[in-house]
């Protein structure tokens, strides 16, 4: 994926890898997410998202590879104060087993996205929702 070119001045505060194929902690969605992954892999086809916080704005950088190597589509978006009604984290846990799955979310007027984050906890939930509101406000 091409990395994001920051302005004179900017500094990353955060970086999270989006998860396209769906794979929570739920063992049957995994399984699931895990089989269209592999489909698409085989015909060669990627998708890398990234949802990239700076000290100066937030962007949604989302890129498709097709045939193994040639980038078919690359969506990047400056997400501003205007088009961002909520942000948030949720945590879901399946059948009080498995382990819990964090997700940050945020919510526009016409689009909803959820990444989820690898280790997570409330506190760096927390940690994380306060960095992004930080750059949106």
């Amino acid at each position: 994926m091409k990395e994001v070119t920051l302005l004179p001045g900017e500094e990353k505060v955060f970086e999270l890898e989006a998860d396209f194929w769906n794979r929570g902690n739920n063992p049957i969605q995994r399984v699931f997410g895990n089989i269209i992954r592999i489909i698409a892999k085989i015909f060669g086809t990627r998708v890398h998202g990234k949802l990239i916080i700076t000290n100066l704005r937030a962007l949604e950088v989302k890129e498709t590879i097709e045939l193994y190597c040639f980038p078919t589509s690359r969506e990047v978006k400056l997400l501003t104060k205007n088009s961002i009604k909520e942000v948030g984290y949720e945590m879901k846990k399946v059948c009080l087993v498995f382990c819990p799955t964090y997700s940050l979310y945020y919510e526009g007027h016409t689009n909803s996205t959820s990444i989820a984050v690898e280790n997570g906890s409330d506190e760096q939930m927390i940690d994380l929702l306060t960095k992004f509101y930080n750059v949106i406000k």
